[in-house]
């Protein structure tokens, strides 16, 4: 073939190419970029955190984690944490969603909480109390937790609804305000006395 066929061929594919090019116009709606309140953020996370003696306060597990610079606190999904927060007793924490501040030690759970006491490891003979409720609140530096929403408690057999809940995890204590519980008596058999 003739190269000055193949250059007039190419010139025809370039002019047919930048019509094309022009036909297509600007990209809508243009891409904006905008800042955002998150440090960082991670999924899948699994974490340890130590006390000043380098004891384990607690661990976690989340599915996702983002770190708000404006409250300093660490906003989680999805999230089970296992709490010992002394020597005698230990806890399992499991919630839709936390904000921790790891200076202040605040918590907040919501979207749902599961609390289970581990209990004692002296003591395995103790049923562990199950606490579940729609939020929780806490310290985890003193070891404090409580509800102001309705909570609902088993412990082996028994069960009951209170309207509040304060609990020291330190020491296994708890107290509910408002308790409701459902009494079920023993069916009545009549007896002859003689």
């Amino acid at each position: 073939m003739n190269t000055r066929v193949l250059i007039i061929l190419a010139l025809i594919i370039a002019g047919i190419a930048g019509w094309f090019f022009q036909q297509q116009g600007d990209v809508s709606p243009p891409v904006n970029i905008e800042t955002t309140d998150v440090d960082y953020e991670a999924t899948d996370i699994k974490a340890v955190q130590t006390n000043e003696q380098g004891e384990t306060e607690y661990e976690l597990t989340a599915e996702s984690l983002t770190h708000n610079p404006e409250t300093n606190q660490d906003e989680m999904s999805g999230i089970t944490m296992n709490w010992e927060p002394s020597t005698e007793q230990r806890y399992r924490i499991q919630a839709g969603s936390a904000a921790i501040s790891q200076q202040t030690g605040e918590l907040s759970l919501s979207g749902g909480f599961t609390l289970v006491s581990e209990g004692n490891k002296e003591a395995s003979d103790i049923e562990p109390i199950k606490v579940t409720g729609s939020t929780l609140k806490g310290n985890t530096k003193s070891g404090q937790v409580y509800s102001d929403e309705p909570v609902k408690i088993e412990q082996g057999m028994n069960r009951f609804e209170a309207s509040s809940m304060t609990a020291n995890l330190e020491t296994g204590e708890y107290e509910f305000g408002q308790v409701a519980v459902a009494f079920t008596p023993a069916d009545r058999q009549d007896k002859a006395l003689f």
